[in-house]
């Protein structure tokens, strides 16, 4: 059975001491000469042209390059608008895919039902002192194989400028536009390893991003992610049930922010707020109890069976927390209305 091609597509920026190793991995491929692989310069001021000269022999490999830095997210959807092949991959320019037959097991269980639009594998997160599996991930671009059709179809792409957590906002929005005739495929196979790097942007200050941009950056990207597939399935009633499982999220992001590093407290809180005003309030009365609270129980159990609020004691709970959303932006619409009406 001859089974359409791969484009996978590497975002680089300042990764000349580790992409060797990503494209070893690659190189290893049982279906090698099935891919086409494209680094993506993130305009990082050298090239990758020795690379490509060094696996060239080997495998179809190019270096395109970005006018200016724009982030992984602009990277990578660079190389999607710049590759033609029916299938797409990505990896982080300093991993590796698991073993020579990774990308051999996915693809063929991509094509193993007619109705899949994309495959998501599992991926293993070294962490120095223990290795993290990472099953049924919808947020990571690690491990996953999407078909072109179903990305065109809906006109999946990453947040334009966002600079984190914007694979989340792509994921997101293939999740919600997927349904049975394109369905997401989950394998329990072990496909790609995210490899510990000391000076990574998730690990440096103490991993201050998890509580500044990420934060951020989930809450854009999930907007991001809601509008647009309200605008390509507008009767996909599971986004319901995402916008309050999103408000969930970002309540337990925020206590962590109040215990973990009070300096983005306000940032994250007004974080919160945009969401609330742009998504979720308009849906308020729409939710019952019985809804809110399976969603509300669901994302609070993985949370502490994950480990993260683990020693918290939250300062709000959930119903002060949507009291409080609720105020300031009532307030915040009369000091609008107030400072209106003095202009007129």
């Amino acid at each position: 059975m001859n089974l359409p091609k791969i484009d996978i597509i590497i975002p680089a920026y300042k990764a000349q001491n580790t992409i060797l190793r990503t494209l070893s991995s690659i190189a290893c491929q049982e279906i090698v000469d099935d891919i086409e692989v494209t680094i993506v310069n993130d305009c990082d001021g050298g090239d990758y042209q020795k690379f490509v000269d060094m696996f060239s022999p080997f495998m179809s490999v190019r270096e395109i390059k970005m006018e200016s830095n724009g982030g992984p997210g602009d990277a990578r959807q660079f190389g999607l608008d710049n590759t033609t092949n029916p299938l797409v991959t990505f990896i982080d320019a300093d991993d590796t895919f698991a073993g020579a037959f990774a990308l051999k097991v996915l693809r063929m269980q991509l094509f193993a039902e007619p109705t899949n639009a994309c495959c998501f594998g599992q991926f293993v997160e070294d962490q120095r002192i223990a290795y993290i599996p990472h099953p049924n991930d919808t947020v990571w671009m690690f491990g996953k194989l999407y078909k072109r059709d179903f990305i065109k179809k809906y006109e999946i792409h990453f947040l334009p400028g966002s600079r984190a957590n914007e694979d989340n906002g792509f994921n997101m929005l293939c999740k919600l536009c997927s349904n049975e005739q394109e369905k997401i495929k989950f394998i329990p196979d072990v496909i790609y390893y995210w490899h510990f790097k000391e000076d990574s942007i998730t690990r440096i200050n103490n991993a201050q991003y998890s509580y500044d941009q990420s934060f951020v950056g989930y809450t854009e990207n999930m907007i991001y992610a809601i509008k647009e597939a309200e605008k390509r399935v507008p009767f996909n009633g599971s986004i319901m049930q995402q916008k309050v499982a999103i408000l969930c999220n970002l309540y337990e992001y925020y206590i962590e922010t109040e215990e973990r590093d009070k300096r983005f407290i306000e940032q994250n809180w007004n974080s919160c707020l945009k969401y609330y005003k742009e998504i979720y309030r308009e849906i308020k009365e729409k939710i019952t109890d019985k809804v809110f609270s399976e969603v509300y129980n669901d994302v609070m159990r993985n949370c502490y069976m994950g480990n993260k609020l683990m020693g918290i004691i939250p300062r709000i709970g959930i119903k002060e927390f949507l009291e409080e959303l609720e105020k300031q932006t009532v307030q915040s619409k009369s000091c609008i209305k107030a400072k209106e009406e003095q202009e007129n």
